[in-house]
């Protein structure tokens, strides 16, 4: 069936069970994964009706070459969960800084039984510590360790780490693929993770723009100098949209 349109049952799904149902037990999304319900979070709301189209997870269901997959910004694990799914990767790590969504990553990977997942619940950037992360209620996929403005936002104290720890958590392998969903904080993320060892063999490299917050020419004048040659963009919006970079593999 045409993912748009099983867009549009997912919909009426989400609604039913929302105002419904009201169900307390993970719930199957248009992935064809397992969700914990969080109603209340529009991130697990595009979860679960596809919001996020298919580009990405079709990468991930498809991967044929033996891989470690590293998800920056998991939050309730969508992307880790599609990849533990395909024997091709040996190893997911997945960072989630937040406490709280951390949790549900756990219970979304347990309730469908990924065993080769690693959450490290901390967030990568140029200073190690103890910080501050912008929550915005209802919404966790915009978290962000971007500075702010918006004085409605709550924080959460969350654990940093730099490119010497993330050295040390990520194994040895000859192929990598790496998602980055930061929210505005990309350009100090990539930056810190071109100084890994493990950085030569990244071959692919998702990535959410949001040309308001991130230099979108820096990443791919830095990126180029370490043999990225194409930089896809996925989406209609000229200023927020994803970027599949890759090598000529």
């Amino acid at each position: 069936m045409n993912f748009y349109i099983r867009k549009k049952i997912y919909k009426l799904i989400y609604l039913v069970s929302k105002y419904l149902l009201k169900p307390d037990r993970p719930i199957k999304s248009i992935y064809g994964i397992y969700l914990t319900p969080s109603f209340q979070d529009v991130t697990f709301k595009y979860c679960f009706k596809g919001t996020y189209g298919t580009f990405f997870s079709h990468l991930l269901e498809q991967q044929k070459k033996k891989s470690i997959f590293i998800d920056i910004g998991a939050n309730q694990g969508l992307y880790s969960i599609l990849a533990g799914k395909n024997p091709c990767f040996e190893k997911i790590i997945a960072f989630e800084p937040s406490l709280k969504t951390a949790k549900l990553l756990h219970e979304n990977l347990l309730s469908n039984k990924i065993e080769n997942c690693q959450v490290v619940e901390a967030a990568i950037s140029d200073k190690c510590g103890e910080f501050k992360l912008s929550v915005v209620r209802g919404h966790s996929g915009i978290s962000s360790l971007r500075e702010t403005k918006n004085t409605t936002n709550t924080y959460e104290l969350i654990q940093t780490i730099n490119h010497k720890q993330l050295n040390e958590i990520v194994p040895k392998h000859k192929n990598y693929i790496v998602k980055i969903d930061v929210e505005g904080y990309e350009n100090i993320v990539i930056n810190e993770i071109t100084k890994c060892t493990f950085f030569d063999n990244v071959n692919y490299l998702f990535c959410e723009i949001d040309e308001n917050w991130v230099d979108v020419d820096q990443i791919k004048n830095k990126l180029t100098k370490f043999g990225f040659t194409s930089f896809e963009k996925i989406g209609n919006n000229k200023k927020h949209y994803d970027l599949m970079i890759s090598k000529k593999t």
